[in-house]
C-alpha cells in the first residue's frame, strides 16, 4: 500500500500543459503569491507583469548582491524577498568556498514536491515496484541545532522535502529509519545505517545525491567490519535504541567480505539514482562497478537554491518546468527562455524561485541535449562560477573536467601559493604520476592564460600528489562546515588554496 500511496501522490502533482504555458503559470503563481513584498516592488515588478517587464525590470543577481537581504531575514524582517518569514533556511557551500544560507518557505518546499514526486512515481511503475524497501539518503546531524537571531531554525530533515502527505509511506518503505538521521558522530551513524542495510535482502531502490555517498557506505562495511559483526551477532544499542542480533545478516555479512559482491547484500536491488555528470561522473562509474546487477539513472540537477532537472520516464534529465521560473545566459551573455534553448549549445542557468531568488545566476553550466516531450532536455556540465585565477589564468571546472576526464577514481585539482604559485592534482590511485603530470599539464596549456602565465614564470609547473582516501578527508571538512553528507558534492576543480595542508596529512 505504501508505494501505491507514493505512485498516486506522484501522479497527483503531474501537469501536461506546454512548456511555456507551465512556466508562465508559475511565475504568475509566484508574482501574484509575493506583489507586497519589498524587493518585487522596488523594481517595479506587479502581479500582472508580463515575461517582458520581468526580465526588463528585474537585474540578475548573484549571492553577493541578495546578502543584504537574506541578512534582514535572518533579522525577523518580513516581506522581503517573499511574503512572510521562511520555514527554515538551509545552509550549503558558496562558489568560492565559504557557505551561505538559502531561505525555505512552504512554497520552496511544494516545488521540490513537485519535481521529486512525480519522479518516484514513474520509477515505481516502470520497475514494477510493489514491494520491498528502499534507501533515501539520510544525513547524519554532524551539525548542532541552530536558529537565526529572529528564531528561524537552521536546517531541514531530508523527509521534509517529500512533504507531509508522502512522508507516511516515506517512512513505511524506507530499509533505515528516520531516527538515525538524528546520530552526530559519523562512525556511529554509518554502523546504524548498515545495520539495518545488511537486514534488508529486499533492497529495492538507492536514491541519493552525490554517489561518493553510498560509495562512502560501501567502504565503510570493510572500516567498520568488526562493529557490524558483533551488532548483528550480539545486538547493541546505539543513540538509545536497542538493536537486536540478526544471524542472517551477518551470515550475509561475511559472505560478502570474502568476495566482495553486493549481490550478496542486496539481491533484488532494482535501481540506484544519483548524479552522473561533470565532476560526479568517475564517482558514478565506481559506484556502477560495486553494484553491478542494478540499473542505474542519473539524478536531475538539484542545489539548495532549487531543483531544475528530474529524470523523466526514459531516464532523460528534463526540465523540472513546475519547480521554478528558468532562464538561460548564452555564450554572449544573452538571456533566453526555456523553450528557447538550441540542441548542442551550453549556457548557465538562471532560476526564479519561492525563496526569493529572482533572476538568479546559479553559475551551473548545462547544455541542451534537444527536447523530450515539449521539455528541453538538460546535462550538467559543471560550475560556470567556479573559477581559479592565481595569477590570471581563470580555469573554470567544465574545463578542468574535460582535462581529467580520462583520470579514475577521485581526482581534484588544487591551487596553492605555499611556494611559487602552482596547481597540485591529487589523486588516490597510484597512476604513472610522471607521465600523468605532462599529459594533464599538457591539456592545461590549451587555456592561453595558463600557458601565458607558464611561460612567463607566473605559475610553477603541475605537480601530481597520491593521497590516501581524499574522499574522506574531503567529505570530513565540509560536513564540519555544517554541508549535510548526502549534500557534499566533489568537484574537480577546488578554488580554495588552503586544501594542500589538509591533503598532505594523509599523503603515503
Amino acid at each position: 500500500m505504501a508505494w501505491q500511496t507514493l505512485r498516486a501522490q506522484g501522479a497527483r502533482l503531474k501537469v501536461t500543459n506546454s512548456l511555456r504555458q507551465r512556466q508562465e503559470n508559475w511565475l504568475q503563481d509566484c508574482l501574484q503569491r509575493n506583489q507586497h513584498c519589498a524587493y518585487l516592488q522596488q523594481f517595479g515588478v506587479e502581479a500582472s507583469s508580463s515575461l517582458a517587464d520581468f526580465r526588463q525590470r528585474l537585474p540578475l543577481v548573484d549571492d553577493e548582491m541578495l546578502r543584504p537581504w537574506m541578512q534582514r531575514i535572518e533579522q525577523g524582517e518580513q516581506n522581503g524577498l517573499f511574503e512572510g518569514l521562511p520555514i527554515a533556511f538551509e545552509q550549503t557551500s558558496g562558489t568560492s568556498g565559504g557557505s551561505k544560507r538559502i531561505p525555505y518557505t512552504a512554497h520552496s518546499l511544494l516545488d521540490f514536491q513537485r519535481a521529486l514526486l512525480p519522479w518516484l512515481s514513474d520509477v515505481i511503475a516502470a520497475f514494477k515496484i510493489t514491494s520491498g524497501c528502499a534507501y533515501w539518503a539520510i544525513s547524519p546531524a554532524t551539525r548542532a541545532a541552530a536558529k537565526t537571531p529572529s528564531g528561524i531554525p537552521i536546517g531541514l530533515p531530508d523527509a521534509a522535502y517529500l512533504g507531509e502527505a508522502a512522508l507516511h509511506a516515506f517512512i513505511d518503505v524506507s530499509a533505515v529509519p528516520p531516527w538515525v538521521g538524528g546520530i552526530k558522530a559519523v562512525p556511529e551513524w554509518s554502523a546504524a545505517t548498515l545495520y539495518y542495510l545488511l537486514r534488508r535482502v529486499d533492497l529495492v531502490l538507492i536514491s541519493v545525491w552525490s554517489p561518493t555517498f553510498f560509495l562512502m557506505l560501501l567502504d565503510a562495511l570493510v572500516q567498520q567490519s568488526a562493529v557490524l559483526r558483533n551488532l548483528l551477532q550480539h545486538g547493541g544499542v546505539i543513540a538509545g535504541q536497542i538493536l537486536p542480533p540478526d544471524t542472517a545478516a551477518l551470515q550475509r555479512l561475511e559472505y560478502y567480505q570474502l568476495s566482495r559482491d553486493t549481490r550478496i547484500l542486496w539481491p533484488n536491488l532494482k535501481l540506484v539514482s544519483c548524479w552522473a555528470d561533470a565532476s560526479s561522473q568517475p564517482y558514478f562509474l565506481a559506484l556502477q562497478q560495486r553494484l553491478p546487477h542494478a540499473q542505474f539513472q542519473p539524478k536531475g540537477l538539484l542545489a539548495t537554491e532549487g531543483i531544475a532537472t528530474v529524470p523523466d520516464t526514459q531516464g532523460k534529465t528534463v526540465l523540472a518546468a513546475d519547480s521554478g521560473f528558468f532562464e538561460f545566459l548564452d555564450q554572449q551573455g544573452e538571456a533566453c527562455f526555456a523553450w528557447e534553448l538550441q540542441q548542442g549549445k551550453e549556457y548557465e542557468l538562471v532560476m526564479t524561485t519561492s525563496g526569493g531568488l529572482y533572476r538568479y545566476r546559479t553559475g551551473d553550466g548545462v547544455r541542451c541535449d534537444g527536447y523530450a516531450d515539449d521539455l528541453p532536455v538538460l546535462r550538467f556540465v559543471g560550475r560556470q562560477g567556479l573559477t581559479s585565477d592565481l595569477v590570471g589564468e581563470k580555469l573554470t571546472e567544465p574545463f578542468v573536467a574535460a582535462c581529467l576526464h580520462d583520470l579514475a577514481g577521485f581526482r581534484m585539482l588544487i591551487p596553492t601559493t605555499q611556494g611559487k604559485p602552482r596547481y597540485v592534482l591529487i589523486l588516490d590511485q597510484a597512476h604513472d604520476i610522471e607521465r600523468i603530470a605532462e599529459r594533464v599539464e599538457n591539456r592545461l596549456s590549451e587555456n592561453p592564460q595558463y600557458a601565458y602565465a607558464r611561460r612567463i614564470g607566473q605559475l610553477d609547473a603541475l605537480s601530481v600528489l597520491h593521497v590516501e582516501q581524499p574522499l574522506a578527508s574531503w567529505m570530513r571538512r565540509k560536513s564540519q562546515n555544517g554541508i549535510r553528507l548526502g549534500d557534499i558534492k566533489v568537484p574537480c576543480l577546488c578554488a580554495e588554496t588552503d586544501w594542500l595542508s589538509t591533503f598532505m596529512e594523509q599523503t603515503t
